[in-house]
C-alpha cells in the first residue's frame, strides 16, 4: 500500500468508496431515502472538481481509501480532516490509520498545532476510531444532509506534543 496524492483517474473509485461507505456505515443513522439517492456518477461530478485536495491509499491501481485534509482558520483548530473513507471491505487493515497519520504528519511539518475532525454523533465505529487515534471529544453541532439535520461531534488533536 502506498499513500499518494489523488490523480484524476482515481476519481471514480473515490466516488464509489464514498457512496458505498455512506450507504453501509450510515444505514440506520441517516434516512434510507437519502442514502438510496446517492450514486457514484453523481459523486464523480462533485469529486472531479476537488480531487487534487485528496490523498489516497492505493494498492497499485486500486484505491483503498482516501482523505481530504485542509488548513483552517477556525478558532478551535488550524487544520482539519474533512473526509476520511476506506473501502468498506478493506476496513480494519490499518488503511484509515495510515491516511490519518499521513495527514497529521503533513500538518505538523507545516507547523500546525491543533487538528479537528467531525463525524456523525451516532456513528460509534468512527467515534471509536477517532478516540483510539488520540482525539478528544470537543464540540457538538448539526449538519444538514437531504431534508434532515444530523447531530455531529468533533474530535480535537494536539499536534505539537
Amino acid at each position: 500500500m502506498t499513500i499518494r496524492q489523488a490523480k484524476e483517474e482515481d476519481v471514480m473509485q473515490i466516488a464509489e468508496i464514498m457512496v458505498e461507505d455512506w450507504q453501509t456505515a450510515y444505514r440506520g443513522i441517516m434516512d434510507d431515502d437519502f442514502l438510496d439517492s446517492l450514486s457514484a456518477a453523481q459523486r464523480f461530478e462533485i469529486e472531479i472538481r476537488r480531487y487534487r485536495k485528496f490523498t489516497v491509499a492505493a494498492d497499485r491501481d486500486e484505491v483503498l481509501g482516501y482523505a481530504w485534509s485542509e488548513e483552517t482558520d477556525d478558532e478551535a483548530a488550524d487544520c482539519e480532516i474533512i473526509a476520511l473513507y476506506v473501502r468498506y471491505a478493506k476496513r480494519k487493515n490499518g488503511i484509515g490509520r495510515a491516511l490519518m497519520l499521513h495527514a497529521m504528519d503533513g500538518f505538523r511539518k507545516a507547523g500546525k498545532k491543533t487538528m479537528i475532525v467531525w463525524c456523525l454523533k451516532e456513528n460509534h465505529e468512527s467515534r471509536k476510531f477517532y478516540e483510539k487515534m488520540g482525539g478528544k471529544a470537543y464540540r457538538e453541532g448539526t449538519h444538514r444532509w437531504g431534508s434532515r439535520e444530523y447531530d455531529m461531534i468533533s474530535y480535537r488533536y494536539r499536534l505539537d506534543g
